[in-house]
């Protein structure tokens, strides 16, 4: 085990000790999901006091790294970003699978409801026509990553099983002869609600990226118009431009 600097000059205690756990988790010593010594083990571990074992943990959170589970301890939530390069159009399914990670569906909801006036304007519509809604968490490599809800036309005439779209919806489409060939994107960030963290599996205090789509078939048609609300800590997105 690292020992602490205690000479003149060295570095809080605290910060030394936040450190050496902080390393550990990036070498996956502690894996997501783990939890890491509690404060009266780091106490007996490292020879020092209760508070400055908490402020060590406090560090780390503030770094979201972990995150405390009242009555279990305190959980590593860290995980590397997921990187996109927004240079064409990717299903979440092969973003995944680009990765290397195992694209999932934790649940999946099919429904038709009334459009809303926002909904309605997108597609040209009158509001309370009626339209697909599909709502899915969607996992890499079985974590929660994004949450999304996606708004399609009742010409598409989808079979109302939910089990279907646990896959790629883009597929489905393609098999519809509506694949989308150009997106418009909006990005934001936003503080969760609290059917958002437990979806995502996140503290409320956890911001995430909210992703607005609209996609469109070959004949500019809308295909979907979907809102996806991603684990701030695991998406980040880049885009590369030319003069």
């Amino acid at each position: 085990m690292k020992k602490l600097d205690t000479s003149r000059g060295a570095a809080p205690l605290y910060l030394q000790i936040s450190a050496i756990l902080k390393e550990k988790i990036l070498k996956k010593e502690y894996d997501y999901g783990d939890y890491i010594p509690s404060e009266t083990e780091l106490q007996k571990m490292y020879d020092v006091s209760r508070i400055t074992a908490r402020q060590a943990i406090q560090e780390l959170e503030k770094d979201g790294m972990v995150q405390r589970a009242r009555g279990k301890g305190t959980k590593v939530i860290y995980q590397k970003q997921i990187e996109e390069y927004l240079t064409k159009i990717r299903s979440f399914t092969n973003e995944m699978l680009d990765r290397n990670m195992e694209p999932g569906t934790r649940s999946a909801h099919l429904s038709i409801e009334e459009a809303s006036p926002e909904v309605a304007e997108i597609f040209h519509v009158d509001p309370e026509t009626p339209v697909y809604r599909l709502d899915r968490i969607r996992t890499g490599d079985g974590i929660p990553i994004v949450v999304f809800r996606t708004y399609l036309s009742l010409r598409l005439n989808l079979p109302l099983k939910d089990d279907l779209y646990k896959g790629s919806l883009y597929e489905i489409l393609e098999e519809k002869g509506c694949e989308p060939v150009s997106v418009t994107e909006k990005f934001d960030c936003m503080m969760p609600d609290e059917e958002l963290c437990a979806s995502l599996e996140i503290g409320k205090e956890q911001p995430i990226l909210r992703r607005i789509r609209i996609s469109y078939d070959a004949d500019h048609n809308i295909v979907e118009y979907t809102i996806g609300y991603y684990r701030g800590d695991r998406y980040a997105y880049y885009i590369q431009m030319k003069k």
